[in-house]
């Protein structure tokens, strides 16, 4: 029922919004093309990336899966192994491929172009979400990061989602948001350090949402 309302709710919105839908798919074309167009050819593939594509490469040939991540910038600093564990599928229908992973990454990237737009309208506006969407289907950094299977590269995606969930949370009392915010919370983290800059944020809407809900149930 869930998933049927959430088409109902689509098909609806596209009718209602014509002009606005076929902007964004617009926007969503080109976005794709830039980081999809002959990604085989435009993908980076240097030390880190390989050491990735070994290691992953090893769950399914030695079954050695990982248990700490790639290694940081800071000394004696290792990021978690979701990403290796996001990246094995790609890898495995590619044939062990690096195209596999950067096609992921790039997937990736479109999904941000339409999750900036969605986040940007549903709080500053139509026109703030298409400006915002546009800027970064063609941002050049953007689209070159997208182009290969690094760690940081999913940071964009999931950062927006643990923000968008913790507003779920505050905005709409949804606790159900909780365990999107985690999973997300955790590939951010995972993905880089610097995901950490997240956290304040997180913490002041978390304790105005704790906040909420003491008054509401005190109100009962």
């Amino acid at each position: 029922m869930g998933i049927r309302n959430t088409f109902r709710k689509i098909k609806s919105w596209i009718k209602n919004n014509p002009t606005e839908f076929w902007i964004l798919a617009a926007i969503l074309l080109v976005g794709a093309f830039f980081r999809i167009f002959k990604i085989d050819q435009y993908m980076t593939f240097l030390g880190d990336e390989g050491r990735d594509v070994i290691l992953v490469r090893r769950i399914f040939t030695e079954l050695h899966p990982p248990l700490i991540g790639p290694g940081t910038s800071v000394g004696g600093m290792y990021l978690g192994p979701l990403y290796y564990y996001l990246m094995a599928i790609p890898l495995l229908i590619a044939g062990f491929s690096p195209v596999g992973p950067a096609v992921m990454v790039a997937l990736l990237g479109v999904t941000t172009i339409a999750f900036i737009w969605w986040i940007t309208r549903l709080w500053f506006g139509k026109l703030a979400g298409i400006i915002a969407a546009t800027l970064y289907a063609i941002s050049p950094t953007a689209i070159i990061f997208s182009h290969s299977s690094w760690n940081p590269n999913i940071m964009p995606f999931f950062a927006l989602l643990s923000m968008y969930s913790i507003w779920k949370v505050w905005s709409q009392e949804n606790t159900n948001w909780l365990p999107i915010l985690g999973i997300s919370l955790a590939f951010t983290l995972q993905s880089h350090y610097l995901g950490l800059l997240i956290i304040p944020t997180l913490i002041i809407f978390w304790l105005l949402a704790l906040k909420k809900f003491r008054k509401k149930k005190l109100s009962k």
